[in-house]
């Protein structure tokens, strides 16, 4: 595996592909840096498919009046142009499936070449490159057959899928795989600061 050429080291949040000016996390940066060639703790997924985030799928069918040919131009030039799939407007991108093609030999993740995955991570924040034109995609659904590559970096995070699970049914699970324990933890916050402040009401009018 031929080392990048670059004296940048490095990191695991993936800060060595900022091509920003202002040093700046993957997720707010303008544009990544796509080369092939791995850093030691990276690693590199053949893309299957695409999931774009919903808020940004219907910002882009809005834009273009349901025109699929001119969506589909939108999203190659928004991967081309910054170096991952972030809507420009909306700020979200989504996340993907595809098969583990070359790991780097300090990679954290624990994954194996040709282990078939899911990423956990935003669309917003992992280097990517569409190869196909994305030319298997009418630009009328969420979901974005494509052929291309993606970087993962060390703290990254993605599942390995079984076998029998249908590739459309992981990525519309995966999707939104966080949202039971994001929900659990708003509404605990929610009800620990509605039972304080019942609490010290109640304390206010006993002494009051």
């Amino acid at each position: 595996m031929p080392a990048p050429q670059t004296t940048v080291t490095s990191d695991p949040t993936g800060l060595h592909r900022v091509l920003d000016e202002r040093v700046t996390l993957p997720q707010a940066a303008q544009r990544l840096d796509t080369r092939r060639e791995l850093w030691p703790d990276e690693v590199r997924i053949r893309v299957e498919r695409l999931n774009l985030d919903a808020a940004s799928f219907r910002q882009l069918e809005r834009k273009h009046g349901g025109d699929g040919d001119a969506v589909r131009a939108e999203v190659l030039e928004i991967v081309a142009t910054r170096g991952k799939m972030q809507n420009p407007e909306t700020g979200s991108g989504g996340m993907l499936i595809g098969t583990v093609e070359e790991i780097g030999p300090e990679s954290p993740l624990g994954l194996a070449v040709g282990d078939r995955v899911a990423t956990l991570v935003s669309l917003t924040l992992t280097p990517l490159v569409i190869e196909d034109g994305l030319a298997g995609w009418d630009g009328h659904g969420e979901q974005v057959p494509a052929d291309g590559y993606a970087i993962l970096f060390g703290r990254s995070i993605a599942a390995v899928l079984p076998d029998d699970l249908p590739r459309d049914l992981a990525l519309a699970v995966m999707d939104v795989c966080g949202a039971p324990a994001l929900t659990h933890r708003v509404v605990a916050d929610h009800v620990a600061r509605g039972g304080a402040e019942a609490l010290a009401g109640a304390r206010s009018s006993t002494t009051g």
